[in-house]
């Protein structure tokens, strides 16, 4: 077997690894795969390294399938399909609905066997998948076909390119933004955050309403920050402050900078100060259910968790913000993508299909069935209309200040570790500068250990 084979084999056995400890949103950009068989070795290459199509169908109708995880957003999806073949009479395309607990470890099965579908969602596992050799580069389709790409939020594209290379068309986009109840403000008379906040507005606003709820005997916490998952919480103030996680090369973590163990710090003087519940707290109950029963006034909260929010009791009395400013405005954007598998039959139908899925008529329909914040940028005006309640608007507010959500081949890994190091500090066991500094150390080991197989 070549060496190109064996580091293909590697790669396929860290994707295993991968699927199992990454933690993140609730469109799963980012969230917990589960356990996964072992997974297929890759067909063989030829002597130029090439993996050998298969042959392809017969003539006449073009057959093409399409995967997707969530049985939420399936019913807006076989709506578009169906438009799809109307106005595509010489292809047929066929949804396959595979759940988040099978999703990853069936494509991987399928590419072992060059029988992935032939337009499936993507996440920022992106990369192994890439390595080796699973999705097909689009560059010469987007030249072909005269695509613009500024149609689309800039940073969400960069989140599926690779080494320059574009391998996936944005499907949507999830942001992080705060939410506060006005009901609970307004009966311990404290007056509603503005937009333009500061930190220190939002740490001030806090304590002014813990100060007043203690007073009165109530039994609210004034802030919660789902502080056991990283995208609605330390992550982005570490991005507001400017940090990378990982260097543009993927040599080196940043996490050594002064400016990590502030994130951090500032944090857990939340939690001293009782502003915000303890971490064990927050561990058994996540934050949203906490402001969803009304025993929070203020939120960090996932624009996945918009229809929650407006679907709730009290929802006329919720108002969205944009995150309160750092260093800059800068936020971690997450989302899924559309891209085409490097071993389908029919390339140009599936092509056809992923142009589609991601241009405007699809994006609007999604908007408009609140599955997700629109990535193409014509019709983001769709998504905050939708809510009979909140403003949706903010969540586009904020994606106009977003950089890509971190990420780095060796994610499964740096994900968890940061994780487990992110739990010492919030429950006490370690200081900040303790447990930053070892969190640090752990991401550079991975980092230079993954970059060493790579050799």
């Amino acid at each position: 077997m070549s060496e190109k084979m064996k580091k293909i084999g590697v790669l396929l056995v860290l994707i295993l690894l991968f699927t199992v400890v990454l933690s993140g949103c609730g469109s799963k950009a980012t969230e917990t795969p589960p356990e996964a068989t072992e997974v297929p070795a890759i067909p063989e290459a030829d002597e130029a390294g090439e993996v050998e199509p298969a042959e392809s169908a017969a003539a006449g109708k073009v057959k093409i399938s399409f995967a997707l995880w969530d049985e939420v957003q399936k019913p807006v999806f076989d709506t578009l399909v169906k438009q799809f073949n109307e106005e595509n009479p010489d292809i047929e395309v066929e949804v396959q609905l595979t759940p988040w607990s099978q999703y990853w470890t069936k494509l991987d099965a399928a590419a072992g066997a060059k029988t992935a579908p032939d337009v499936f969602w993507m996440n920022v596992y992106l990369p192994k998948y890439t390595d080796a050799g699973i999705i097909e580069p689009l560059d010469s389709y987007i030249e072909k076909d005269g695509i613009d790409k500024a149609q689309w939020v800039p940073s969400m594209l960069e989140l599926y390119s690779d080494k320059g290379v574009q391998y996936g068309l944005p499907k949507g986009m999830d942001v992080v933004v705060v939410a506060y109840n006005k009901r609970i403000l307004d009966k311990y008379d404290v007056a509603y955050p503005e937009e333009g906040w500061s930190w220190d507005d939002f740490v001030a606003k806090g304590a002014e309403l813990r100060d007043k709820i203690t007073e009165a005997g109530g039994d609210e916490y004034a802030v919660a920050i789902e502080l056991d998952s990283q995208q609605p919480s330390y992550l982005q103030l570490l991005v507001e402050d400017g940090l990378k996680i990982y260097s543009d090369d993927g040599l080196t973590t940043d996490l050594n900078d002064p400016n990590a163990v502030k994130a951090f710090a500032d944090l857990v003087g939340l939690i001293d100060e009782k502003i915000l519940p303890e971490y064990t707290v927050l561990s058994d109950t996540k934050g949203t259910d906490l402001f969803i029963s009304e025993k929070a006034g203020l939120l960090y909260v996932g624009s996945w968790k918009a229809s929650v929010l407006d679907s709730a009791s009290f929802a006329e009395n919720i108002s969205l913000i944009p995150l309160p400013k750092r260093e800059n405005n800068n936020v971690a954007l997450g989302g899924i993508s559309y891209v085409i598998s490097a071993f389908s039959e029919h390339k140009d139908a599936a092509w056809k299909l992923a142009k589609f899925l991601a241009g405007p008529e699809s994006n609007k329909l999604q908007a408009e069935e609140r599955i997700e914040i629109p990535a193409y940028i014509a019709v983001q005006d769709s998504y905050g209309p939708t809510f009979e309640h909140i403003d949706g608007s903010i969540f586009i507010e904020q994606s106009k200040s977003a950089v890509k959500y971190p990420i780095h081949r060796a994610l499964a890994t740096t994900t968890q570790i940061i994780s487990d190091h992110a739990a010492t500090i919030f429950l006490k066991e370690v200081t900040p500068e303790e447990g930053v500094a070892a969190m640090a150390k752990d991401v550079q080991d991975a980092i230079d250990e993954y970059n060493e197989t790579q050799k």
